[in-house]
Parts: structure tokens; sequence; C-alpha cells
């Protein structure tokens, strides 16, 4: 191998190194936000493993024509190609899997009361609450969680889970407060 191919190899291995840790920090950020799938999230994931078939490309455009090395750079590509796709398919099922307790459904909103956090914006997005009824509110979202943080006399209040973030000390909370006709005039979603 020439000086210059062992540079190379060098800098990729420097790069791998990265990589690695990159995507460890990918999976940290993605358990601890919750992430889905975005326009940030899905670049962010797949750039390193790009830029990493891109390093090969060169790897192996530096060593064509000696044929022994050509084979065993070829070998060594593979390999690292194979093992280098392992985190991106960590990332991407673990984004997908946030993306599906992230929809709502009513199902899954009175089966799993803890992962309510994740699928409240989705409900408040999808569903426009204001001017619904006090029985369409509960026919959608199950019977109010019976508390007395935030309770008043014209509101009801359903239990979310754990505050989203890094360190969730408290809880988050949906409050519904109704008119004097029972219909929604407000919603937020506060923590303890």
């Amino acid at each position: 191998m020439t000086s210059g191919q062992k540079l190379l190899w060098r800098l990729f291995s420097v790069y791998g190194f990265l990589y690695v840790l990159l995507y460890a920090f990918y999976i940290l950020i993605i358990t601890v936000v919750h992430s889905s799938y975005s326009r940030v999230s899905i670049p962010a994931v797949l750039l390193p493993f790009i830029l990493l078939l891109l390093l090969e490309l060169v790897l192996w455009k530096r060593t064509y024509g000696d044929l022994k090395i050509e084979r065993e750079v070829k070998t060594k590509i593979k390999v690292i190609t194979i093992v280098g796709s392992i985190p991106l398919l960590i990332c991407t099922l673990m984004l997908t899997l946030n993306e599906y307790k992230s929809i709502f459904t009513t199902e899954k909103w009175l089966n799993n009361i803890s992962e309510r956090v994740y699928m409240v914006d989705d409900l408040l997005n999808d569903h426009n609450l204001n001017g619904k009824t006090k029985k369409e509110v509960t026919n959608l979202l199950g019977t109010p969680t019976e508390t007395e943080y935030f309770k008043t006399e014209n509101n009801i209040v359903y239990y979310l889970g754990d505050e989203r973030g890094l360190i969730s000390i408290d809880s988050e909370w949906l409050v519904i407060e109704f008119d004097n006709s029972e219909k929604v005039k407000k919603y937020m979603v506060v923590t303890d």
C-alpha cells in the first residue's frame, strides 16, 4: 500500500470512530426527546451513512488496479458497509416506533395512559376540541382522570404521563375548560 492509501485508511478509521459516536448520540437523542420523522431527523440520520459510502468509494477508486489489494479492500468495504448500516437501521426503527406511538387513536389513548404524552400533540392538531360538547370530548378521550390537580368546576383533566424531556420530574396533564353551555372554550397542556 502506498503512503497515500495508508493516509486514506487512517482518515477513514477516524471517521469510523466519529461515526460510531455520532450514531450513539443520535440514539440517545431519539430516546430522550422521543423524536419521530421530521425534516431534521431523516437527513441527520442518513447523512453520516451517505458520507461513509462516499469515503468507501474514494478508497475503492484509490486501490483500483492492484488485484490482490483490490480484493482485500472490496472485502473490507463490504464488511464496513454491512456493519455501518446497523446504526442507521437502529435509528430508523426507533424513529418509526416513536412515530407510531405519537399517532392519536382513541383506542391507544385509552389503553396506553402513560404514553398519552406522545399522542397529545397529534390529538390537538387533528381534532379541533374548541366548541365540542363535554359528551363529545368524553366519547373521544374516555373518562377524565380523577384528580385534584388543576380541577375546577368547569373543566376536566386527563393525565398524559411523565413530562417530556431529558429530566422528567413532573407529569403532564391535558386541561379542558368548558363554558356555561358545556362546550369547550379552552384547552392546554400543563405540568404539575
